[in-house]
């Protein structure tokens, strides 16, 4: 090679040695080193393109290209010194109010170039005023998720607070994230904002804007996590308040912040919504920690619906048909052919549904009394209130707290809003009703095959419908306390079809005595039911309470992203009744909680909890973390103990979004003691203290072989955190595994001789088998099933059959298979070798103590017989994927005998 070769050449070199090996002849000069001639010599098909060209070149060219290579270096030096400057709080925060005051800009003169051409873009007219409005309880607060309700159309919904578990939880309302364009946000804390960034990794690609109504700073937040979700799916669709020019990837800005600095109101065709900002006194502002005290509350008001056409009317003023209908339903005036003017008066009839409609909406979260005083004198609100009200309200949502809601003021100014107002309260007070059909029923199916390793979801003993209507929710006078999925029409349709979640009880069979389609797994799997339940009696005739530990639960099994039956990774881990830790917390960990335990459980867990382990940094395995610190605060406040700080063990990765959370809203960084995998020797070379970096960072983030090491834990946690007596760890090692930078399983040993290996995200890891030799318990990762590897190696996961090669090198004891694919949304693939080798399958929600740890495999034949038509799908897809990869196959080899015969003729 004398010249650099051309796209064509590139191409072939990408098909016959790889993309690596064309990237290295890319950057490489020409004319080539001695080092690169030899792995570039079998490809004769370069010569084959320039075969009729001199390939000869002048000196005045070479120094044109050394002068081309060293321009191009300080544009690659530049780009590097944008991101880190770009990466301080201070840069962000500018370049945030930036895009905001563009936004607003924007928006500004998009109105001052209506007013001029005198066409309002909000105009309420038939094609943009929704037909349908319905107030709608996505949560309650009371199970998995904390309170959220809904404003929905059929073209749009607007959302009130986004907890975690929003995404997974709103196609119970029949609701897609595409249709979500405002989210309107009345406090700037976590249980508020947590399922944004999952609402955002919903969205279809070109999805249009997403504006945050009322926080602030929650734009930079997505900032600060976007490239960990960028290291797993790509190009994130989060805000970029200033994209890089020179960046391959583009972020376009896809998410507007509409901020009380900057704006007082939202307006569009069908509604207006007004902010009403709800400040703190000085006693309440004295004890709060919040960065941002001011919050929001929001008054919602309908517009006048259009009036419609009488036909009839048209008919008689001789208005052919055509656009000139058109023209009259938007309220122009028409000239006809004859020369006749018609107004829409002479042609509109007289409308009556305006007073049928209930129109007026206030959504209040008073977080203290001295929020709820701001409330009372409210200039919007106080016109809503009294005698003398302007207008009267239909409907008040209360997502304030029960402490605040039960006080005399607070009873006093509802009760001044008039006997025609309906006050819904979601604030977690309310009943506890199945939100999800699908999870619920899975639950009770699983506990139904083996109740000695699943238990029901709450509310336990469920049988029944859960309906839109109002009959599930406790009426206290003109008070509800809602239920989720309940609906309010504030502007109802005709022939609307409600939510029905049908969770009565069934043996399976059909009127005939015959089994119901589905439900022929009661007769096919009696024998390996019958086997099953045997073996779990004789266990449980000889267990103690001490022998069901260590105990290990599967608060979420699936892989990135949450599926209907399956949540993103976090796993309990209890050593004894008064010791538990976590490793992973993904999203709504601590809902998955409330779902297998109650209230009282819950927060006694939290005050044994010692320590949360994470392996990396993706948000699927830590954007957990905030609840959890947060629930276990205010655990130890209602007992009234004293705080004792969470241990944290993690990387640096983990703790950036921490921080930023800590400076942009709370201090939560206070309530943990941070053990940095980074400084501990959990970490590559370059990434400890005192290392010098690489020189390309983009090579660091693809390389992740480099001098893998292991560390111990214990001697890196202060001494007056850690008891070995009062955890019952005696060990702990954090493993590098073979994922993202600094990502790490851990081997925990417990003071009785127990040892417990958790993968976490790798692919095969020597390194993992050799710390976890002669393992009690192996939960190890298998994102993919077999047939997947080149899938599994480049996303560095593991293949099922990987995972269990693994386990038998580690003469690990018992396996248990976890974080699928969520193209398995029930069960992944079920190969023979599993029986066989007595490797255990993890669904969300299995419990299992160590003295019932035989039991989970047992379960894979049973799941055979249950999940029948989901694993022939399966295997019909893997036959769909082969044939496809063999005519792909077949085609190359078509084309490579073309391409020969056309280089000999």
């Amino acid at each position: 090679f004398r010249v650099r070769p051309c796209v064509g050449c590139m191409q072939q070199i990408a098909r016959q040695l790889g993309t690596a090996a064309a990237r290295t002849l890319l950057r490489a000069p020409y004319p080539l080193p001695y080092s690169l001639r030899g792995t570039v010599a079998p490809l004769v098909v370069v010569r084959r393109w320039h075969g009729r060209k001199k390939l000869e070149e002048s000196a005045d060219a070479r120094l044109d290209r050394e002068i081309s290579d060293i321009q191009q270096r300080v544009k690659d030096y530049k780009k590097q010194l944008y991101r880190h400057a770009n990466g301080s709080y201070k840069s962000r925060e500018l370049g945030t109010s930036i895009s905001n005051l563009s936004f607003t800009m924007a928006d500004a003169q998009k109105r001052k170039k209506a007013a001029s051409s005198g066409v309002d873009p909000n105009a309420n007219t038939l094609a943009n005023m929704p037909a349908h409005v319905s107030i709608e309880v996505l949560s309650n607060g009371t199970a998995h998720m904390a309170p959220c309700v809904a404003i929905r159309t059929p073209l749009k919904t607007y959302l009130f607070n986004a907890p975690e578990g929003t995404s997974r939880f709103l196609p119970a309302l029949r609701l897609k994230p595409n249709n979500i364009y405002d989210i309107f946000l009345t406090r700037s804390v976590w249980q508020n904002i947590s399922g944004i960034s999952s609402i955002m990794m919903a969205k279809e690609q070109n999805s249009l804007p997403t504006r945050l109504h009322g926080a602030v700073n929650v734009k930079h937040f997505l900032e600060c996590i976007r490239p960990f979700q960028d290291s797993d799916f790509g190009s994130v669709k989060y805000p970029s308040s200033k994209p890089d020019p020179d960046d391959p990837i583009q972020y376009p800005s896809l998410v507007e912040e509409c901020t009380l600095q900057t704006h007082d109101s939202f307006e569009d065709p069908g509604l207006k919504i007004q902010y009403i900002p709800l400040l703190p006194d000085e006693e309440t502002q004295a004890k709060m920690a919040r960065k941002n005290t001011t919050d929001v509350a929001y008054y919602i008001e309908m517009k006048d619906p259009p009036r419609r056409i009488d036909l009839t009317r048209v008919i008689r003023m001789n208005v052919p048909k055509g656009p000139l209908i058109g023209k009259l339903k938007n309220g122009e005036s028409i000239t006809l052919p004859n020369g006749n003017v018609v107004t829409p008066e002479d042609v509109m009839m007289d409308d009556d549904r305006a007073s049928s409609e209930k129109r007026r909406l206030l959504i209040v979260d008073a977080a203290d009394e001295g929020y709820a005083r701001s409330l009372y004198e409210n200039t919007i609100v106080r016109s809503l209130s009294g005698p003398n009200a302007a207008h009267r309200l239909d409907f008040v949502v209360h997502l304030t707290p029960e402490r605040v809601l039960c006080t005399e003021h607070y009873k006093r100014w509802a009760e001044q809003l008039g006997d025609q107002c309906t006050h819904i309260v979601a604030n977690g007070s309310g009943p506890v009703v199945p939100a999800i059909d699908s999870m619920y029923k899975h639950a009770r199916l699983l506990h139904e095959l083996q109740p000695a390793l699943f238990d029901e979801l709450r509310p336990r003993g469920w049988r029944g419908l859960v309906t839109q209507e109002r009959d599930l929710g406790v009426a206290e006078g003109r008070w509800l306390r809602a239920a989720p999925l309940q609906r309010w029409e504030m502007r109802p349709l005709r022939g609307m079809d409600p939510i029905v979640l049908d969770l009565k009880e069934s043996d399976g069979r059909e009127e005939g005595g015959r089994l119901a389609l589905g439900e022929e797994w009661r007769e096919t799997a009696k024998e390996e039911l019958r086997a099953a339940r045997e073996a779990a009696a004789a266990l449980s005739a000889c267990s103690t309470a001490d022998s069901s530990f260590p105990r290990v639960t599967f608060l979420g099994t699936s892989s990135a992203t949450p599926t209907k039956y399956r949540n993103v990774s976090g796993y309990l881990l209890e050593i004894s009744a008064s010791s538990a830790f976590l490793v992973d917390v993904g999203e709504a960990t601590y809902g998955q909680l409330r779902g297998l335990l109650d209230d009282e459980a819950c927060e006694e867990l939290m005050l044994n909890l010692h320590a949360i382990f994470i392996t990396h940094a993706h948000q699927d395995h830590m954007n957990g973390l905030y609840t959890v610190i947060e629930k276990r605060r205010e655990a130890f406040e209602k007992r009234g103990l004293a705080y004792s700080p969470l241990v944290l063990v993690c990387n640096k990765n983990v703790m950036k979004p921490l921080k930023t959370y800590t400076y942009c809203f709370e201090d939560l960084e206070s309530y943990v003691e941070v053990v940095d995998l980074a400084t501990s020797g959990g970490a590559p070379p370059f990434q400890r203290a005192g290392a010098s970096p690489p020189s390309s960072p983009k090579r660091a983030r693809v390389d992740n072989n480099f001098g893998q090491t292991t560390s111990e834990l214990i001697p890196l946690i202060p001494a007056e955190f850690y008891d070995e007596k009062r955890w019952g760890l005696s060990g702990v090692k954090a493993v590098q595994v073979h994922h993202t930078r600094m990502a790490n399983g851990f081997v925990f040993s417990t003071t009785d001789g127990k040892k417990i290996v958790f993968s976490g995200d790798t692919k095969p890891c020597d390194l993992l088998v050799e710390h976890g030799m002669d393992a009690d318990l192996l939960i190890h990762e298998a994102t993919f099933e077999d047939g997947h590897e080149q899938d599994a190696f480049r996303k560095k996961h593991s293949t099922m059959g990987q995972a269990v090669s693994i386990a038998e090198r580690m003469r690990a004891k018992h396996c248990i298979l976890s974080h699928f694919s969520a193209r398995y949304p029930k069960v992944p693939p079920l190969p023979a070798y599993l029986d066989e080798k007595k490797i255990g399958l993890a669904m969300d929600g299995l419990r299992v103590g160590f003295d019932r740890l035989s039991l989970v495999p047992l379960m894979t034949p049973i799941y055979r017989h249950v999940y029948r038509d989901d694993l022939f799908e399966c295997e019909l897809k893997k036959c769909q994927r082969d044939l496809k990869a063999a005519d792909s196959k077949q085609t190359m080899k078509e084309n490579a005998k073309k391409e020969d015969r056309s280089v000999k003729v």
